[in-house]
């Protein structure tokens, strides 16, 4: 997926989950209005109802409204009425004199004041009470009334929905990404595996011609160079082949290896001898401080030796000028440390994070003089993993490498 393709799908998507909050939020605002309406007509409808009962009741002429009702009657009667109309409440009731801006009768004399600020305030005048003062009966409910709590639940749910879609966006994002990250290194690897392989095929090929001329076969110091050479790059493509192989079965989760008492300084002269012929030819050097006393690690010997050959062998490839490596086996504690130092390009912070990973390579730009297929650090941390040891890494571009494996001694 292309930069600006991502770039433009991001855009587009952040458009619509802003154009759908904003959506969301215009139709909350218009339920919460409806709801509120809806809430006034049923509450008016429910009190035109009480009233209309209250005037079929003629009260004593003369009497006073404050002693013409039984208001637990009256309670009940607006709760029940209420309730006909859909609104399972039950409001605060009073009975207010408008003429003398007083309560003649308050169901919870602790909340008058919302009394008298209610907009649910309705008039009424007793039959057969003579009175020339005003009063009405007014209702007054709880802040937090139900049909606004369903319609803030309902923005909530949109909220959280279009949160997780957007992880999931994210998430397909990534994995599409990793996906075409993952093709390009395994592209990547066939190609450098395959003149990995052609350059010592052809190397052998034109050996075995120069041993087929009659010349140099009676000349026993070049036909012993060029069968020294047939040899070495027969090694090379083992350990090319082998690494590949054994890279592949540790992937099987059933893998396991064959532990057996091992001298790694033995183990370490073995490989630096086989890097003999290449580190001469460059004029470099590998140096060995084998300190580790005893040098006897239980471990598999196929695969430690693969290990320490591909980290000598990326110190040599990974450095421009002369090679310069130094092997060191040393015991901290109860560890056992094998380190591989060189003095090469060093690596980068931000490849530092991925140069363990399968068919990763170090970027050199537009500069393809290295050889490899991005595997080998990946074998040397799962050989690592199978034997619980772990594998570190101190580098600086421009100042070498250090890995450093240690051992459960």
């Amino acid at each position: 997926m292309k930069r600006w393709f991502r770039v433009i799908l991001i855009t587009l998507f952040t458009l619509a989950a802003v154009s759908l909050v904003v959506i969301q939020l215009i139709q909350t605002r218009r339920t919460f209005s409806i709801s509120d309406s809806m809430f006034n007509v049923s509450v008016s409808s429910a009190m035109d109802e009480v009233i209309s009962q209250l005037n079929s009741e003629v009260f004593q002429t003369g009497t006073h409204p404050a002693a013409a009702f039984n208001y637990q009657e009256l309670d009940s009667l607006i709760v029940e009425e209420l309730l006909l109309a859909g609104i399972d409440l039950h409001p605060v009731v009073g009975l207010y004199d408008g003429s003398q801006r007083s309560f003649l009768y308050s169901s919870d004399p602790q909340h008058e004041d919302l009394l008298e600020v209610s907009p649910y305030r309705y008039s009424f005048q007793p039959i057969g009470v003579v009175s020339s003062n005003q009063f009405f009966i007014i209702l007054a409910f709880p802040k937090d009334y139900l049909p606004r709590i369903d319609s803030s639940m309902y923005l909530y749910m949109s909220l959280f929905l279009l949160l997780v879609i957007a992880t999931l966006f994210i998430i397909s994002l990534r994995t599409i990404a990793n996906q075409r990250r993952l093709d390009q290194m395994k592209n990547e690897f066939i190609s450098n595996m395959t003149h990995e392989v052609k350059t010592p095929i052809s190397t052998i090929s034109l050996a075995c011609e120069m041993l087929q001329d009659s010349s140099i076969a009676q000349d026993e110091a070049s036909r012993t160079n060029f069968v020294s050479i047939i040899a070495d790059e027969n090694q090379r493509m083992r350990i090319l082949v082998e690494t590949i192989l054994q890279s592949s079965k540790m992937s099987n989760p059933n893998f396991s290896i064959k532990r057996s008492e091992l001298n790694i300084n033995n183990i370490v002269d073995k490989v630096s001898k086989s890097f003999t012929l290449t580190l001469a030819n460059r004029n470099g050097r590998l140096e060995t401080d084998l300190a580790a006393e005893p040098p006897i690690l239980v471990a598999d010997e196929l695969h430690i030796t693969n290990m320490i050959y591909n980290l000598v062998d990326n110190g040599i490839k990974y450095s421009p000028t002369t090679p310069h490596i130094i092997v060191s086996t040393r015991r901290e504690g109860n560890r056992f440390l094998i380190a591989v130092k060189d003095h090469g390009v060093g690596i980068s912070k931000a490849d530092q994070k991925h140069v363990f990973e399968k068919f990763y390579r170090v970027s050199t730009g537009n500069i393809h003089n290295v050889k490899g297929f991005g595997i080998g650090l990946s074998y040397v941390a799962q050989v690592a993993k199978l034997h619980n040891a772990t594998v570190t890494l101190e580098s600086d571009p421009g100042q070498g490498s250090t890995f450093t494996v240690s051992f459960p001694a």
